[in-house]
């Protein structure tokens, strides 16, 4: 299976960003204390590059990004997304029941956008 190297790595990215953003998406609140507009596709997309150490393609990463701004997600847990230092340190103790259950919805969509065009 040495035949598609670029397989691998998007197992490995899709392992890392499923972890991290199934963490992280369920973040913020229902626009509670943060308040404020959604983070742009391009501030999103910035985060995810960012975040995956570049094991992510640029296209991968638009995908993610758009995932994440269609997304029911509140606007203060997209934020929470792109303002954390280390998402991995985002906590589902910290977030609220509906960006737990928007982000449960992302799994699917965000490993799709990971998956590798055939």
């Amino acid at each position: 299976m040495i035949a598609y190297p670029h397989t691998r790595r998007s197992a490995i990215a899709a392992a890392i960003l499923t972890t991290l953003f199934s963490l992280t998406a369920c973040g913020g609140g229902d626009g509670g204390s943060g308040g404020g507009d959604r983070p742009s596709v391009a501030d999103i997309k910035g985060q995810i590059t960012q975040s995956s150490g570049n094991q992510v393609t640029e296209e991968q990463a638009v995908c993610l990004a758009k995932t994440y701004y269609e997304s029911d997600l509140s606007d203060e847990a997209v934020r929470l997304l792109v303002e954390a230092e280390d998402v991995s340190k985002i906590s589902p103790e910290d977030l609220s029941e509906a960006d737990q259950k928007a982000s449960k919805a992302l799994y699917d969509p965000l490993v799709k956008c990971l998956t590798p065009a055939e």
